[in-house]
């Protein structure tokens, strides 16, 4: 169950990494929280600014069922929007593939990162960032923004956690420990920033942008339609809202 165990930190290099390094010696649903992350990273090995006051934290999940790792991507993405919707605030939508936004900016981040043994799967590391109390750097500001700047006090990253791990461990239990992983994908859809049919801009490398009209989204993918008619299915990118 996430968050029977916990193992907190005043400071650490990523929780990510002490998860990932430790599998052997954590059980499944343990959570490594830190109050804050010298080496935080998200994808591509990005820097993540992991100041004080934001929640900074990683659960490790050895499944036996659903070990397809983007459906613990979505998971989490699911469970932060519910949640902060629970408490009130609005405009919280998700970012394909792994992101959550707040008033159009981004609020939390989603790092999963499989792990194997040999050629078998032997655990998923789903990292989670969220800006509550921190202040945002000056290189993120017109493009982040914390909760407590949205709700104007100081939130609880005690009380946030909790929730958020109940939220997860329910979604868990509902549909990925029940083999019903397609409806969470329905769930899943219905929070994100975009939909089918809509145009989006997807930067592939720092020098290529894709833009295009959704035709579909998979699980694991976008198919675009391009004005020249070609269809492409993007597994990886950031989008350009």
């Amino acid at each position: 169950m996430a968050g029977e165990n916990v193992i907190s930190f005043s400071e650490i290099d990523s929780t990510n990494r002490f998860a990932v390094d430790n599998l052997d010696r954590l059980p499944s649903g343990t959570v490594v929280w830190a109050l804050s992350q010298t080496k935080g990273y998200g994808r591509h090995k990005r820097v993540w600014h992991s100041s004080k006051g934001g929640l900074w934290f990683s659960i490790v999940f050895k499944p036996t069922l659903i070990r397809e790792p983007n459906e613990y991507t979505k998971l989490a993405s699911v469970a932060i929007v519910e949640t902060l919707l629970q408490l009130d605030f609005k405009s919280v939508r998700i970012k394909w593939p792994n992101d959550v936004l707040v008033n159009g900016k981004k609020a939390a981040g989603i790092l999963t990162e499989a792990v194997f043994a040999g050629s078998s799967l032997g655990a998923i590391v789903v990292g989670i960032g969220i800006n509550v109390n921190n202040e945002m750097p000056d290189e993120i500001k017109q493009t982040g923004i914390s909760l407590s700047t949205v709700k104007g006090n100081h939130i609880s990253l005690e009380s946030l956690l909790d929730r958020l791990l109940k939220r997860i461990e329910f979604l868990r239990k509902t549909y990925l420990i029940r083999g019903k992983s397609r409806y969470l994908t329905r769930r899943w859809k219905k929070h994100l920033a975009f939909g089918e049919n809509d145009e989006i801009t997807v930067s592939l490398r720092e020098d290529e942008r894709v833009t295009g009209i959704i035709k579909r989204i998979t699980p694991s993918s976008l198919l675009i339609e391009q004005e020249s008619g070609t269809v492409l299915e993007i597994k990886s990118g950031e989008v350009i809202l």
